[in-house]
């Protein structure tokens, strides 16, 4: 079992303004959380910051603290009202970026207490500096974080191990680019991709060449032969393949050793949409708007960032008359699809419908007739999955700037005019639901009744 933590930007600014807030002495916090547990991993996300306040120092030196038993046992009866973990955080100004024999000491008394208030969670703590973040958890002994994911305008993960770039000479140029730590970090991530057509063929071949460690690829289709103008590995000979078979075989024939990881189902299968719990980051690549909610869903519940994309190819008599793509960052606090009118709720409970059932309310004016099939070029496609690849490296790095803080990209190819801008939610969507932000696991999950 390993324990991970993820938090937004904002909350982690939080956690630096509340134990910063006197230069050159430790300060206090506390970062209260939900938890999700998949096999292998149980991943806290951070909700609440609450800062100590000032009249519960006891003591607030440069390497010593002592807090008023007041402080934690009011934070302990918030928590356990809202069935929340909770994490005492404090920090080492101007110091070593590991624990104290002090804190060693001190620390396992609070964590009982925490445990004989709220036994059915996790408890723990965050050291941080000026220059990092680690943590840990007490289950009778102390339980390493092995990754802290902070996730916003920038995405940054803090791992427990450490450890150095091995050189390896088919990254060099990239490394001369972005440095050692970005390709180490690439090397370390899970990133999932939701449909492996077009757009996510392409996004599944640049990450594998950039040297991410581990793709999880979700696609429930079939290929056919109108995809092989577009998807990457494949051939006239795949008719009938699944399309994330075709994915892994062409990852594995690039030999970068990036590890892929299957899953041959639509993510509107509960227990495949579960899957997803695992990634770092997600790209959406599918073209179906219930697929999209469930994405929505994922990013605001869990703070897993959403890279999504799609493109319209409007064609009249053979000409063009329109070409447009999007890549949408996916975040808590930043609006999301359907702010943004991508998707909603009548064009879901259109999907759902079976091709008779549409027909028969089509006939009788409820409904649009079945569309055909819609236009896609490979240059189009492709386009479109390297700009959402190149924001994904944007939010490692920053390499855009940092005044670059849009959260979608418009992309009109047939003005060939690129357009930026970010959203706040609409005060009556569900991504304005601050009670809903790191809520992690839910009954029925993610709040959707699934089909069987």
């Amino acid at each position: 079992m390993i324990y991970t933590l993820t938090l937004r930007e904002e909350e982690f600014r939080s956690l630096q303004l509340a134990v910063f807030s006197v230069p050159e002495l430790e300060g206090a916090a506390y970062l209260l959380c939900s938890v999700c547990e998949t096999d292998g991993e149980r991943r806290l996300l951070g909700r609440e910051v609450v800062a100590v306040e000032h009249d519960h120092y006891l003591k607030r030196e440069p390497f010593v603290l002592s807090i008023s038993s007041f402080s934690y046992t009011r934070v302990a009866k918030y928590a356990q009202r809202n069935n929340l973990a909770v994490l005492f955080v404090h920090s080492h100004p101007g110091g070593l970026l590991e624990y104290s024999p002090q804190d060693d000491v001190e620390e396992p008394k609070l964590q009982d207490f925490l445990r004989s208030r709220i036994p059915e969670q996790l408890h723990g703590s965050l050291l941080l500096t000026e220059a990092g973040i680690i943590g840990r958890l007490f289950v009778g002994q102390f339980q390493q974080i092995s990754r802290i994911r902070v996730v916003g305008s920038r995405f940054r993960f803090f791992d427990d191990d450490g450890g150095d770039y091995t050189h390896v000479p088919f990254f060099d140029r990239q490394v001369r680019a972005f440095g050692k730590d970005i390709q180490l970090q690439l090397q370390r991530l899970n990133v999932g991709i939701v449909g492996v057509g077009g757009t996510g063929s392409a996004v599944a071949e640049q990450l594998a060449r950039l040297g991410v460690g581990r793709l999880s690829i979700f696609d429930g289709d079939n290929f056919d032969d109108s995809n092989v103008n577009r998807v990457y590995g494949s051939s006239t000979n795949d008719s009938g393949t699944k399309k994330v078979d075709i994915a892994m075989r062409n990852i594995d024939r690039i030999g970068l050793g990036t590890f892929v990881q299957r899953y041959p189902k639509h993510i509107t299968h509960e227990q495949t949409a579960k899957e997803l719990r695992r990634c770092d980051v997600i790209f959406g690549c599918t073209d179906k708007q219930q697929p999209r909610s469930i994405l929505v869903q994922l990013a605001l519940r869990y703070l897993i960032p959403v890279i999504d994309m799609g493109i319209v190819i409007e064609s009249t008599g053979g000409v063009i008359t329109d070409v447009v793509g999007r890549v949408t960052t996916l975040l808590a606090g930043e609006a999301c699809l359907f702010c943004r009118k991508r998707i909603t709720p009548r064009g879901i409970q259109l999907e759902s419908l079976s091709k008779e059932e549409r027909a028969s309310q089509a006939k009788e004016g409820y409904a649009p007739e079945l569309d055909a099939p819609a236009p896609a070029v490979v240059p189009f496609t492709s386009s479109i999955a390297s700009f959402a690849v190149s924001e994904f490296l944007h939010r490692l790095t920053g390499y855009m700037g940092e005044d670059r803080h849009s959260s979608e990209l418009l992309c009109f190819f047939d003005q060939n005019r690129l357009r930026t801008n970010r959203l706040a939610p609409d005060a009556n969507c569900l991504c304005a639901q601050r009670s809903i932000w790191g809520r992690g696991d839910s009954v029925p999950f993610l709040n959707i009744t699934w089909g069987i």
